[in-house]
């Protein structure tokens, strides 16, 4: 049944102390409760104003007064009294049984619902962990052996396509993450399949990394998770391609495709504009309509010194996503995605600290952190890592499609998250929108796409790329907003003071993995 898309968001975290759990029906069920109150109080009223009446009734009159029809008018309005209360008392009764029942039906139906998610999701669990077990162990027999070695080979000669930053590149291209979503409903089998698999992706991503990592323990560090899985696929990369140092360059406005944005000395301001302004960093632009192409070179992320009417300084720094499969000089690239998830040190989040200290950023002055997918991990890994802080405060952290609920933030610091179920990056660590950390700073903003009602969000959740999109994104960010969620307008208000100032000054810096003879 299509909703509201402001019906489809799931929000955890944030600064109420209460949640609330209950779906409608049991919302319900409440307010028949309070009017079943109501109405037994008014028959309470009424039964003693019957009583009243017939005290009134067989008073004694006083001397002097007769009037032979009061005595038959106060039997009148006593017997109306009495059919008023039984009349309320009835309606009172309907109400608190309708209402009972509507909790036993809400009850039974969530206990169905969760009964059969549990099996199906251990279900789901069980046999990706067998897959991944499986497959590590083959590829740990000599028959396997041959297998990895021409797989290594095959992602060798992949990195060796990948395309050369300094080369000449085209004109920039609405095509990318932020790429925009067509307009209609786009229900063909593969969003069918899609949808079908979306709300179980993480249950076979948890299982798919357990088996890896059991099938491999010395790689994993006896860590068997996600994060355990991902550090065996990360070592085994890092096996073929080896590691690389990561040199960070200033970018010169003309390496542009399409001129710099013009930023006019505007700090971002708040979430949504920063969000934009880090879909604007991929190479073919963000595809956002009403938005620059300016088609920076591969690897490029953004530093923004923001300076307020106090004087105070503070910084922006906005990471895009991934950008290629495998390659040797970007280091925006699924080698990466698997440091991170696996917690390792990786080549995106040392280039941001070289960054932010060629920019000059103090040791006192706050960094907030803003991410898509890939750059999302190494916004919240950031802010996660103690060495990082040490150098840089953390003032807030802004993820987009990024699975980052292994991560533990720092008490104080206002965290955002937007996930959607249908993107299937979000979940790569194993967790649902709903299982990242829960606080009074960090707040998640999830939801389903293909229960929305808008034919945006519907034609996006057939699609990972559409569905992964800056741009659906800010969808999910502007229907919280119009919901009057209390915990996203909470941590977005706290987030838009530490984005705004009196002006900024944005400089641009381009990661790249160093090559021979590279200074």
């Amino acid at each position: 049944m299509s909703r509201d898309p402001r019906d489809t968001l799931r929000i955890v975290g944030g600064a109420v102390v209460t949640r609330v759990d209950a779906g409608s029906v049991r919302a319900a069920a409440g307010r028949l409760a309070d009017a079943a109150a109501s109405l037994h109080a008014a028959a309470g009223d009424c039964v003693r104003a019957g009583r009243a009446l017939e005290r009134a009734r067989w008073a004694p009159a006083p001397l002097g007064e007769t009037d032979p029809g009061h005595s038959a008018r106060l039997a009148r309005a006593g017997a109306l009294a009495d059919d008023a209360a039984a009349a309320l008392g009835g309606r009172a009764d309907e109400c608190a049984l309708l209402g009972e029942r509507l909790l036993r039906a809400a009850g039974l139906y969530e206990y169905t619902e969760s009964l059969a998610e549990r099996v199906l999701g251990a279900g789901v669990t069980g046999a990706a962990g067998l897959l991944g077990l499986g497959v590590t162990g083959f590829l740990r027999t000599p028959a396997g052996r041959p297998l990895l070695l021409t797989g290594a080979a095959g992602l060798v000669g992949l990195s060796a396509l990948a395309p050369d930053p300094d080369a000449p590149r085209p004109a920039p291209r609405a095509v990318s993450h932020g790429a925009p979503d067509p307009v209609g409903d786009a229900d063909g089998p593969g969003g069918s399949v899609l949808r079908t698999v979306a709300p179980v992706v993480d249950e076979a991503l948890t299982g798919l990394g357990v088996g890896v990592a059991l099938g491999a323990p010395g790689l994993s560090g006896g860590d068997f998770s996600v994060t355990g899985g991902a550090s065996v696929l990360s070592r085994a990369v890092e096996a073929v391609l080896g590691t690389r140092a990561v040199l960070v360059d200033a970018v010169d406005p003309a390496a542009f495709a399409g001129g710099p944005p013009d930023r006019d000395g505007r700090p971002a301001g708040s979430v949504a504009e920063a969000l934009a302004r880090t879909a604007d960093l991929y190479p073919h632009g963000s595809g956002i309509p009403g938005r620059p192409a300016p088609g920076p070179p591969p690897g490029t992320i953004a530093v923004e010194r923001v300076t307020r009417a106090d004087g105070s300084v503070s910084w922006t720094v906005l990471i895009p996503g991934t950008q290629a499969l495998l390659s040797p000089r970007n280091p925006f690239d699924v080698d990466t995605d698997l440091d991170l998830v696996a917690r390792r040190a990786a080549d995106v989040a040392e280039g941001v600290g070289q960054a932010l200290a060629a920019a000059g950023a103090g040791e006192d002055e706050p960094v907030v952190l803003v991410g898509h997918s890939l750059g999302g991990i190494a916004a919240v890994s950031l802010a996660a890592s103690p060495a990082f802080r040490r150098r840089h405060p953390v003032g807030g952290v802004v993820t987009a499609g990024a699975p980052t609920a292994t991560f533990r933030t720092p008490p104080g610091v206002p965290v955002l998250h937007l996930e959607n179920t249908e993107e299937l990056v979000s979940p790569l660590d194993g967790r649902s929108s709903t299982e990242n950390p829960a606080t009074a700073d960090r707040v998640t903003v999830g939801r389903d796409l293909a229960d929305s009602r808008d034919p945006a969000d519907r034609t996006a959740s057939g699609g990972v790329a559409a569905a992964h999109s800056v741009r659906t994104h800010l969808r999910t960010l502007a229907h919280a907003r119009d919901a009057g969620s209390v915990q996203a307008a909470s941590v977005t208000g706290r987030l838009d003071r530490l984005l705004d100032g009196e002006r900024a000054e944005t400089r641009y810096y381009r990661l790249r993995r160093a090559r021979a003879g590279d200074g």
